[in-house]
């Protein structure tokens, strides 16, 4: 989430922890967000945008659809999660990249790209290998059934 959503979504909980317990409509909300006037187009649409993520944690709580819909605060605080220090990215990074290196090296030193995968001995062939002709095919007992293109059957018209 950036920092837009971020900031609206600190201002929409901010508007329902000021009235707990009270369900409210779209209406209610845009006009405590003053988002009510003409012209705030934009804003409401951003506001129908954070509303859906606030559920998903679990802040809010949504009853009804589509513009009947109310929502409320379900009292369940919203998880934050702390930032991390510097150091503990770097250390982060350390250890995904200590886990990643060992199978590159492997990857690389057998060749693994380089190299196709090879059939199993049981599996059938992936395309017929003899290529036959259409000579061929009819002296077997084929049939070829010959389909005219539109520019023949306009020929054939005029």
């Amino acid at each position: 989430m950036n920092d837009q959503y971020g900031q609206r979504s600190k201002d929409l909980r901010a508007v329902f922890a000021s009235c707990p317990g009270v369900a409210l409509g779209m209406q209610a909300l845009y006009e405590r967000m003053g988002a009510a006037e003409v012209g705030k187009a934009k804003e409401r649409k951003n506001i129908r945008d954070t509303l859906p993520w606030l559920v998903r944690c679990g802040f809010l709580l949504k009853v009804g659809r589509g513009k009947q819909a109310t929502f409320q605060a379900s009292g369940v605080p919203l998880k934050v999660r702390r930032k991390l220090t510097e150091a503990e990215l770097k250390e982060r990074k350390r250890v995904r990249n200590a886990r990643r290196l060992p199978l590159q090296r492997v990857i690389r030193s057998i060749g693994v790209r380089d190299q196709e995968p090879s059939p199993s001995k049981n599996s059938p062939p992936r395309w017929p290998s003899p290529v036959e002709t259409v000579e061929q095919f009819l002296a077997r007992g084929g049939r070829v059934q010959r389909l005219t293109a539109h520019w023949e059957q306009m020929e054939c018209a005029a």
